[in-house]
Parts: C-alpha cells; structure tokens; sequence
C-alpha cells in the first residue's frame, strides 16, 4: 500500500492546501498553522460582514468556497427560532483581507477527523506578515460562533434543538423548603459576592454543584426550575445534551466550555448524567475541567449544575477531591407522608379526594416519578371504566398494578430520563421530588 493512504487526515489537509496555495498564490510565502474551527461555521461567515475592520490595520473583506478533492463539504443546521439555519461547517474557504500594505489571502480547510470521531480538524495557510490580522479574525469567529444570545431561551449543545424554554416554575417544585432555599441562596451568592472572591483568589469564578440521587427524585425537574431562575437574573443558560447521534462525548463538553468562557454574561451551565460523559478516555480531561486546570474563566461567573443516577460509576477522586465539586447534595427519595401528599394531590389534580390521603404512606420510599405514574395511571383505569372520578378503591388498584410491575422486574419508569433538553418524554413535565438531601461539603473559596 502507498504511504499516501496511512497519512494523517491533517496531513492529507495539508498536502492538498499547500498545492492550491501554490495555484493559487504562487511563490508568496505561507505558515502553515492549526486553526479555529469556527472559521468554516456558517454562523460566523454570516454574520462577519464584508469590510469588518480587525484589531490592527486589517479588513475582513469576504469568503469565496474552493472545490477541494480531500473534503466533502458538508453542513449542519440549527434551529435559533423557527428557520433552521446553516452552522458547522467542513471545507475549503479562501478568506480574502485589506491591509495598507496590500490585500492577502488565506487558505482554510477544515475535515472531521474520521467516521467514528465528530471532532474538527482544521489547519491555514497565512502569509507570515500578516499572523497577528488571521489571529484576530479567528478571535472574532470563535466568538460570534460561541456567544449565545441573552435570551428567554436555554442554549442547547449536541440537541436535537438550538434552544429550549424551561417551562417548571420554582414554586411548583415540590422540595423540602431548606432545600429550595439552600440551592437558590448558593446560586445568587456565588454571582452577586462569590465571582469577586474567585477573582481576588487569582481562580477563574467557576463553581460546581453536583445533585446525586436515584432515577425518578426529580433532579431533572430541580435543574429545569433553576434554568428558569437563572433566566430571569438576565443570565445565558447553557445545556449539555446526549440527544444527537454523538451521544455523550467530550467534544460537547469542549465545546461547552468554549461558549460558556466566551459568553460575555453570568452563566448556569447545565450538565446532566455527567457519569455518561466520564469514559476512560475522556475522564482524565474531564478532571482537568474539575480542578480548575481548563476552567472557563468567564469574568462575570460560571456555575456548573451536574447530575447523576449512579454516583457509584464517578471516579472517588471526583467526589472526594476537594475543589473538584463544591458542593454534593444528595436527594433520596421520598421519606416523610407531608411531600408524598403534596405530590399525590399535585398530580391527581382535579381529580384529587380526600380519601386519597389513605395511600400516602404506601409512597414514603418511593420516587416522584412512581407517584407521578400511579396518578396517571388511576386516572387512566377510571377513563377506561367510564368513572367520571378517580375512587379510593381505582387508586389502590394503580398502587398494586405499578408496584407488581417494579417487583416482578417489568419496570415501566425509565432508569436513565430523557432530559430537559428533548421534546419529548418526562423531561420538562411536571417536578419530581424528594425529601431532605444530605449534604457533603468539600473546600471552596465561598465557604
């Protein structure tokens, strides 16, 4: 086999570019350089208008595609509103710049690294002289392509959807009232006093929470209330999500990251199951995050709210290291008769009776979520049997019906949510709860 087919895709990138520059330009010098991959997005390159003026001398003055042999050009879309619109981008673009000593070109080409890998590899071809004006624009591109609109609306990474608007009021979730308050109160401490201490700690201002629980208690719900909080505080509000074909991969992380350092306002990133994303490849970068090493440093504040089903699968070093979560607040299921009635009565709804407060102590131990299920489903049965009201007896039949389907292995409620960042499922329906959390403190600047 030839040598040429074991190249490296950056080197196959590479081959071919410094042959077009050489059509191209002909004998003007060029440094070949890694770049930005935000160079390609269509985002950047519609909204970079043409005779944007760089820092220095230099003006953007336009984009021309070129055919390349090695890429097939290929796009992504989003959907910012109604219209979808063109996004990340793989190719070959001549970006063309004036300067007062004279217009220059650059060459880019940008491919994915392989068919199991999403990442971006891109490289350039610049003019030596003119490093500092390409350095500038990718500046530029990294953030147009980066900075999410302060808007009503949580931005989504790696979904099906660009953005979501959280729908679970604060009041709704059904929490005990330390807990509530605690949660909120360290989310508003840490943006209004907590930033300034990192600061003067000589620490990028990024604070992580870690909420740990069985399925079902309702962590998704408490994430979702609190993206809404946050969202009224005028605060950019930032989703992970496995939804893609990508599933759960660092590069979303990455990518994250990127948009939550180049936000310009106080941000709630929001990363759900964060066991999924800790792979063996990826967990020693993952830590790097944790520690501070590779931290957004957003100088108006970045909070991290993690979740997880099975703490048993996260690393011991992320949960016993201090720094590397602030904070780990575990939510058990339901554990006293005052929240499983307010749970009950809250999705029974209309339908709710007073003789229903006799099955209450058969939901002390169980999840939100299996209360969620047993009103649904009463409600459902007495449909079916033309009641025009859900009985005591229709209720206790529910209870039964769900219970022997959890004993006997047949488990309908999911074990791994959907998430608020999907259209469908439980995700952002109403909140599931639980009872007081423990707490586990670890060192931080704030405490």
């Amino acid at each position: 086999m030839s040598s040429e087919k074991w190249m490296m895709r950056y080197e196959r990138l590479a081959v071919w570019a410094r042959q077009e520059w050489d059509r191209r330009q002909g004998e003007t010098p060029y440094q070949l350089l890694w770049a930005a991959e935000s160079c390609g997005n269509q985002l950047a390159q519609d909204r970079i208008k043409p005779r944007r003026r760089l820092k220095g001398k230099a003006y953007y003055t336009g984009v021309q595609q070129v055919d390349c042999d090695e890429v097939i050009s290929i796009s992504e879309y989003v959907m910012p509103g109604r219209t979808p619109v063109l996004g990340e981008t793989v190719g070959a673009f001549a970006f063309s710049f004036d300067h007062p000593d004279g217009a220059f070109e650059v060459l880019y080409v940008s491919s994915y690294y392989r068919d199991d890998d999403p990442n971006i590899v891109s490289i350039a071809l610049v003019p030596p002289a003119h490093l500092d004006a390409w350095v500038n624009f990718e500046a530029l591109c990294n953030e147009v392509v980066r900075r999410p609109s302060r808007r009503q609306d949580v931005y989504i990474i790696g979904g099906t959807n660009a953005y979501f608007k959280p729908t679970v009021d604060w009041d709704e979730v059904i929490l005990p009232a330390d807990l509530k308050e605690d949660l909120h109160s360290d989310m508003e401490a840490f943006f209004k006093d907590g930033v300034l201490i990192y600061q003067e700690l000589n620490l990028a201002p990024f604070r992580k929470l870690l909420l740990v629980g069985p399925p079902g208690t309702g962590k998704t719900m408490l994430c979702a209330a609190m993206a809404k909080l946050a969202l009224r505080k005028k605060r950019v509000v930032v989703y992970v999500s496995g939804a893609d074909d990508d599933g759960a991969s660092f590069h979303k992380i990455h990518h994250a990251l990127n948009v939550v350092a180049n936000a310009g306002y106080p941000v709630l990133l929001i990363v759900e199951e964060i066991d999924v994303y800790l792979r063996k490849d990826d967990k020693a970068r993952i830590l790097n995050v944790l520690d501070g090493l590779e931290s957004p440093n957003n100088p108006r504040g970045a909070l991290l709210l993690a979740t997880t089903n099975y703490p048993e699968v996260i690393d011991e070093r992320i949960a016993k290291r201090p720094g590397r979560m602030d904070r780990i607040l575990v939510i058990p299921p339901i554990q006293d008769d005052d929240l499983a009635r307010q749970m009950l009565e809250h999705y029974m709804g209309p339908q709710w009776q007073d003789d229903h407060a006799a099955v209450v102590p058969q939901l002390v131990g169980q999840t939100g979520a299996f209360v969620r299920e047993v009103a649904l489903h009463a409600r459902m049965l007495a449909a079916h049997q033309h009641l025009r009201e859900v009985d005591l007896a229709t209720l206790l039949q529910s209870i039964g019906s769900l219970t022997n389907q959890i004993n006997t292995g047949d488990d309908l409620l999911p074990r791994r949510h959907i998430g608020f960042g999907s259209s469908g499922g439980n995700g952002f329906g109403l909140p599931q709860e639980a009872d007081a959390p423990s707490y586990i403190e670890t060192d931080s600047p704030e405490d």
